[in-house]
């Protein structure tokens, strides 16, 4: 008689070319991972010895690209967090990456958000004051700090310390999370929906970003400052205004936050100095950046 042979289960045997095919996949994956370290080894080498080795700028503009293409079942948020991860691996391996965290003991932080942003293995400092991860940045204790927007309210505010440098070394160079989440899809406990990195770099133009502007006056009230601002050609989304003193001569101190990319030699900050006259003391740029892609867009 004939030898039996067992029947193969038709289901089974799809499933097990399936993930055969799933394989193929990862390891094809993984050899373009190898390619990829080799190309950033052979970049470092063309940049040399550098302060900070962060791009935002480029990176914004590569992961708005990757978002903008044909998502096909790629679940939402998994491919900025996959590059987020993998953009901060190499990045760590540049040169040694500290961060500072404004986490305070008590209500919302920035830790878990800064966590993804920054990836499993870039260390993270905790400040319980955003001053006082400014002052540890100013130190050299770390290399970025990551604080709150500024807010009209806050008591600990760290904008004026940088405000105060007149060599205007510090600077917001890029804002966290990168993507905008669709309610639901983040497993952030207690954090705060959005932080900003602070550090020794001035961001790049990426075609949409937000800009910080910093200006020290005597006798401008707030609605002055905003009519000043609009007619200076800028678009004003918050204006924050803290005065320093009760005499009637006190400086007030004004931070805005304007749309659009505003570099150092921005064309405006020479109008706007222009219609202030003696009146203003100090006008200064404090950096941006580039706007977070929203979850969902293609």
């Amino acid at each position: 008689m004939p030898p039996k042979h067992a029947l193969v289960n038709p289901d089974k045997q799809a499933l097990a070319d399936l993930r055969a095919q799933i394989d193929q996949v990862d390891g094809v994956i993984h050899d373009m991972l190898r390619e990829r370290a080799e190309v950033v080894d052979n970049v470092r080498k063309f940049k040399g010895k550098q302060h900070i080795y962060i791009r935002p700028g480029r990176e914004a503009q590569m992961l708005r690209a990757l978002v903008g293409r044909p998502s096909g079942k790629i679940p939402d948020g998994l491919v900025v967090r996959v590059w987020r991860e993998m953009i901060s691996a190499f990045t760590l391996n540049e040169g040694g990456m500290k961060i500072g965290v404004y986490a305070p003991e008590k209500g919302p932080d920035l830790w878990d958000i800064a966590r993804d942003h920054y990836g499993s293995f870039t260390p993270l400092i905790e400040y319980k004051t955003a001053g006082a991860a400014i002052k540890a940045l100013q130190d050299g204790k770390i290399t970025t700090a990551v604080v709150p927007p500024p807010d009209a309210e806050e008591k600990d505010a760290w904008w004026p310390l940088l405000a105060a440098d007149k060599a205007n070394v510090l600077t917001v160079f890029q804002s966290m999370p990168t993507e905008i989440l669709k309610a639901g899809r983040s497993n952030a406990r207690r954090a705060m929906p959005m932080g900003l990195i602070v550090g020794k770099l001035y961001p790049e133009l990426t075609g949409d970003d937000r800009s910080y502007l910093t200006l020290q006056c005597t006798h401008v009230p707030e609605a002055e400052m905003k009519r000043l601002l609009a007619k200076a050609g800028y678009k004003v989304r918050v204006l924050i205004a803290r005065v320093a003193g009760r005499a009637a001569s006190a400086p007030t101190a004004f931070l805005a936050e304007v749309d659009g990319y505003v570099g150092r030699n921005d064309t405006r900050l020479g109008r706007l100095k222009a219609m202030m006259g003696s009146r203003l003391q100090h006008l200064a740029t404090l950096g941006g950046y580039p706007v977070p892609i929203k979850s969902g867009r293609r």
